[in-house]
This record gives structure tokens, sequence and C-alpha cells, in this order.
């Protein structure tokens, strides 16, 4: 564990880890913050629903979002995750990130997936054009508190 001094604080971050250390709380039901770079270099940020795969997270947007036209311009992002039981508790995944698939029933029904994880109704994206990413677990980041 480091301590990082950062604006006259100091907080407790793990040095990078792996996502195999963090799974069992990324399996948990909590949403993300994703970060993509927006057209004008600032951050955009969007809650989405994940799934956790063997080497980062899958998310699936709705075609034309912001963060999916930012995706196809520059494919970075950072995922963020936090823990709604321990305020100084959350997991960062950031690297590359590559379209899997986008338009087709799988798309789609990778969102239902998603929306059934989390207790939403899948039918909400019948008739949608959806596209699928996978976030690269490049860097992993755990705080602790």
């Amino acid at each position: 564990m480091q301590a990082a001094r950062r604006a006259g604080c100091i907080e407790r971050v793990s040095p990078r880890t792996t996502l195999d250390a963090v799974r069992s709380f990324l399996d948990g039901p909590t949403r993300a913050v994703l970060a993509t770079p927006g057209a004008d270099g600032q951050p955009h940020l969007v809650v989405v629903d994940y799934l956790v795969l063997a080497d980062g997270l899958m998310v699936n947007g709705r075609d034309g979002r912001r963060w999916v036209v930012d995706l196809r311009r520059r494919p970075r992002a950072a995922a963020l995750v936090h823990d709604p039981d321990a305020v100084e508790h959350w997991v960062r995944i950031s690297g590359p990130v590559e379209l899997v698939r986008e338009g087709d029933e799988a798309s789609v029904e990778d969102a239902k997936v998603m929306a059934r994880r989390y207790g939403d109704d899948p039918s909400q994206f019948d008739g949608q054009r959806r596209v699928t990413w996978r976030l690269v677990a490049e860097q992993v980041v755990e705080r602790v508190p």
C-alpha cells in the first residue's frame, strides 16, 4: 500500500493490482462511471452497466451516444467502480477499448444480459442499435479505506 499526498491530504492507493484481485468486488451489482476522451480534450463521464470479463470490462451503449462517439474517435477509457458501502473504497480500470460488435442482435442481447444483472427490464433494448465494447484492463488500481 502506498500513501499518495495530493492537495494537502493523504490517501491510500494500492500499487497496480490485477483484475483477479478485485473480481469479487466488481462482480457486485454496482454500476461504473466511464470516462472517455471528449472531442474538446475534456473527459466525458457517464454511468454505465458492465460485465466483468477475463481481461477487462464489457460495456454496451446505444449507437450515437456521446461516449460511444468518443470511443470511435479515440478508443481509450477508464472506469471507476465505487463501493456504496464504503465511501473510501473504489476500483479504477483503464486502458484501450476494443469494439466487440455493433448493430446486431448479439449487441442487443449484451445489453439485455447487463439489464438482468442489475434487475432492469431487458425489453427496453428491443429495436435499438447497440454497440458493445471491451475495456482492456491495462491498469487496475484499488483504493482501500
